[in-house]
């Protein structure tokens, strides 16, 4: 295999999905979604074949920048996005060795085009939300190795200005140092930095077309910069990289700047009325000089993002190990957009169920798995109803206890791990064993109603990959989130200790609590969370001495099966 140049081959890359998906709302990239002006999309239409037959003339669009930044035409150079801008810089200006000054939180391209260059990375982390770090990032500035300075103001993900005055004394003081301001996002706050460039040759603006006019999928930006910084960066940036149709967009966005100042407005009017939405939520939402949202949703982001996710909107969430885990980024969709999250993360009352004899009919599973395994061991076979006479007990809401506990009542001692390796040998076999005979105790349609009025969980004691593996065999993926197991819990605070009900509430977002079990154990688990609790009788036990020992435990209702929740009247439903 032919291995690329060191410096590439330890670094990882930037990568971005091939295909379109068909999102109803995508706002996890900060694309501009009210889209171009309408005299781009005219003009566009209207163009002739000497647009593309022949390479392009970049004058009338640089004039066209030059005139909106206020400088000359020599001050300005077009770019196939501000990526190719940033880019172009580290590769004309940065030697191998030569370091890149970041904040650590920012965008991450300089940080990959530095690494392409051989060069080393400084970043400076910030210490208050989201405030520039002005006298650490100065320190770092004595350092030889610091060639190049990027600074986005706003910066992206975070949302944050840097006050001028900051890189005023940046670029001040250091007339050696590159300075790389990104002010991709500036349109939307309005607060530029380009009068730098006539004070300083330093200095380096980098602007896109993509987040003001809408034109990300024509990859259009450009550099102000001093006249001989411009010549420098004409040696090394592709003469023709900017493609005609992307040119003359440009030349038209910047011709019907009123167009963007009216959407800049809608976009602000969104912002906060989301931002209220998202507090109201009691998230973390941080304040914005860009076209988006950084929200800090804590221990709640998963579900949110999947809550979106359901409804078709796409957006950007930060993973577990990142420094900005549980936060999400929100670009500012369009009035219609704003209401379609809204009524995605609408607050409904939450609806909790157990699995295994309320949405699973394991009387021909877990039950046969131990009775098998109590044969194994005893070499006697067991009444069914035996298994349910201890199991009304309480304190056996795990099916492997049960199981031991059956065994060693007829006076055999056997090691926890060795039982419940032959339990699942039985009852999971690698997806191969009895779970395949389970079948759905709850009505898909019916329940896919229930997701219009109330939000829909899931508590069992099962493990995961077994969870999820029915779950996916009755096509319900998309009808519970979450699906908290015994993976999720502490070894000791199984059911009816409230542990899991409780975890299921700090995650979630919702009123009104609702726990659905066939067990004493479960009912204890649900008033001990404060959940109201609902009895289900499981299919091999409907007698009414369990019904009234789920009453006696803390059932406020005992019904004989989950589709037996009325929509309308709410039934079931109150307390």
């Amino acid at each position: 295999m032919i291995k690329p140049k060191k410096s590439v081959e330890k670094m990882s890359g930037y990568f971005v999905p091939m295909y379109e998906k068909d999102w109803d709302i995508k706002i996890d990239s900060n694309e501009n979604n009210y889209g171009p002006s309408p005299k781009v999309i005219e003009g566009i239409k209207n163009i002739d074949y000497k647009n593309i037959s022949f390479y392009p003339f970049y004058g009338e669009l640089s004039q066209k920048i030059a005139d909106h930044q206020g400088v000359s035409i020599d001050n300005v150079k077009v770019t196939n996005g501000a990526d190719e801008a940033i880019s172009g810089i580290i590769q004309t200006y940065l030697e191998e060795g030569e370091a890149l000054l970041t904040l650590d939180i920012s965008f991450e391209m300089p940080v990959i085009y530095t690494l392409i260059q051989a060069g080393n990375i400084i970043k400076v982390p910030f210490k208050e939300k989201w405030e520039f770090p002005y006298d650490d990032f100065m320190s770092k500035l004595d350092d030889i190795k610091v060639k190049i300075v990027y600074i986005a103001s706003p910066n992206n993900p975070t949302g944050n200005i840097v006050d001028k005055k900051y890189i005023n004394d940046i670029a001040e003081k250091y007339p050696d140092k590159i300075i790389i301001i990104d002010e991709t996002y500036a349109g939307y706050c309005g607060i530029s930095n380009k009068d730098l460039v006539k004070q300083y040759e330093n200095v380096f603006i980098v602007k896109s077309f993509s987040k003001d006019f809408a034109l990300a999928g024509l990859r259009l930006g450009y550099i102000v910069s001093s006249k001989e910084n411009i010549q420098n960066l004409k040696k090394v940036i592709s003469p023709y990289s900017v493609n005609a149709i992307a040119m003359k967009a440009g030349i038209l966005a910047l011709s019907d700047i009123d167009y963007f100042i009216n959407i800049r407005n809608e976009i602000e009017d969104s912002k906060k009325e989301l931002k209220d939405f998202f507090e109201n939520l009691n998230a973390k939402v941080y304040d914005s000089y860009a076209n988006f949202l950084l929200i800090d949703f804590g221990q709640k982001a998963q579900y949110v993002y999947k809550k979106l996710e359901k409804k078709n909107i796409s957006v950007k969430i930060y993973k577990k190990g990142h420094p900005l885990e549980n936060h999400i980024r929100i670009t500012i969709p369009t009035k219609n957009g704003v209401e379609k999250i809204k009524k995605a993360l609408q607050i409904k009352p939450n609806l909790v169920f157990d699995m295994d004899g309320v949405l699973v009919n394991a009387s021909k599973s877990y039950r046969i798995a131990i009775e098998k395994t109590y044969e194994k061991y005893t070499g006697k076979k067991i009444n069914p109803i035996e298994i349910q006479n201890v199991k009304n007990m309480g304190g056996m809401n795990n099916d492997w206890d049960l199981t031991k506990y059956l065994i060693e009542k007829e006076g055999i001692s056997i090691s926890y791990e060795q039982m419940v390796e032959a339990f699942q040998e039985f009852y999971w076999n690698d997806g191969k064993g009895l779970i395949n005979n389970e079948e759905p105790l709850f009505d898909r349609e019916f329940f896919e109603k229930l997701t219009e009025k109330y939000n829909l969980s899931i508590f069992t004691g099962r493990l995961k990959q077994e969870a999820m593996y029915a779950i996916k065999r009755f096509n319900a993926e998309d009808i519970f989130y979450p699906i908290i197991t015994t993976n999720d819990i502490p070894q000791g605070r199984e059911k009816p200790d409230p542990y899991g009900l409780n975890l299921t509430k700090m995650i979630t977002i919702g009123k009104d609590y609702y726990y659905f079990g066939d067990t004493i154990d479960d009912m204890k688990a649900a008033s001990g969370a404060g959940y109201y609790p609902v009895g289900v009788l499981p299919p091999q036990d409907k007698s009414d001495d369990l019904k009234q020992k789920l009453k006696q435990f803390g059932a406020k209702k005992v019904i004989n099966s989950v589709n037996e929740l009325e929509i309308e009247n709410e039934t079931v439903l109150q307390s």
